[in-house]
């Protein structure tokens, strides 16, 4: 696999990537062709692959590494955005997944590889629910967690548990939370830079579909918005990681896959069909970002 899109043979959507001993490891649920009866074109996103890089152009698809036939509780498919972590040791991969119509729940697997297999714990997290579970590690060890009603909660060291009720969010002042266009919708994503703390999301209610960001003094916040940091990628929602690698930050996101597309890659696709891209990052002095320019290079 080479250039954007960066996986060519299967759906690669919403990217949790991480940097883990030198290799990027990227993980992705899985669209499907929406059936006849299906609530949504995401009914059957049913499971997640592995991915991993050593030079962000040559990709290894470590295959599916948990299903929903796999789990204890829950609907069969509707698996949506993963989040993947790494402590003492031991992987875990936090996922939404409905456990009756339109009630999501957050499921955590372990795993000792992070290309799996993984093992789900047998229930879902208790005390938190919603979609686009998102982990960031500080760099004193704290685990937090992140979720799409743009709230936080610190989890136990043993990493399958909340060590505090969540709390919401102060990402932005007043008049962006309740700025349709502006305020956050889903996607919670967490990263550091020189000491800072950067939460970002998107809201794809407006027609740019756009990554917003603000920057703060601890993962809790308050952060001071600072506005858009993406455009709308091409026919898809912004959803995405942020990483350093070898000295460069990037970002990762997907992209639908419109007929022109699917035609110059030979793929034989029907439906809404997501696939992974990625792009450089780059800060200006102060520590904001500067917007991000997509490539299909």
């Amino acid at each position: 696999m080479q250039g954007n899109p960066l996986v060519r043979h299967i759906s690669s959507t919403d990217p949790d990537v991480h940097v883990w001993d030198g290799v990027v490891w990227m993980y992705c649920s899985q669209d499907h062709p929406r059936q006849p009866g299906d609530l949504g074109d995401w009914d059957h996103m049913d499971g997640y692959h592995a991915f991993s890089s050593e030079d962000l152009v040559n990709w290894t698809d470590h295959g599916e590494i948990i299903h929903s036939r796999d789990l204890a509780w829950g609907r069969e498919g509707w698996m949506f955005a993963p989040g993947a972590a790494r402590k003492d040791g031991k992987y875990y991969l936090y996922y939404p997944h409905m456990e009756n119509i339109f009630i999501w729940r957050i499921g955590v697997a372990v795993g000792d590889s992070p290309a799996g297999p993984f093992k789900d714990i047998g229930s879902p997290i208790q005390g938190i629910t919603g979609i686009d579970p998102k982990i960031f590690i500080d760099d004193d060890g704290q685990a937090y967690i992140y979720n799409n009603t743009a709230q936080v909660a610190r989890l136990k060291p043993n990493m399958v548990e909340l060590a505090e009720r969540p709390r919401p969010i102060d990402y932005a002042p007043p008049n962006v939370k309740t700025n349709k266009t502006q305020r956050f919708l889903e996607a919670s994503f967490m990263h550091k830079y020189n000491g800072k703390y950067y939460y970002s999301y998107t809201n794809y209610k407006n027609k740019e579909h756009q990554g917003f960001y603000a920057i703060g003094d601890s993962p809790y916040g308050p952060f001071e918005w600072k506005g858009a940091f993406a455009p709308s990628p091409e026919g898809a929602q912004f959803h995405h990681s942020l990483v350093e690698f070898k000295g460069q930050w990037y970002c990762f996101y997907h992209i639908n896959t419109s007929e022109e597309l699917r035609n110059k890659l030979g793929l034989d696709w029907n439906g809404f069909r997501r696939i992974a891209c990625f792009d450089r990052l780059y800060y200006n002095d102060d520590g904001t970002i500067k917007m991000l320019s997509y490539t299909r290079e």
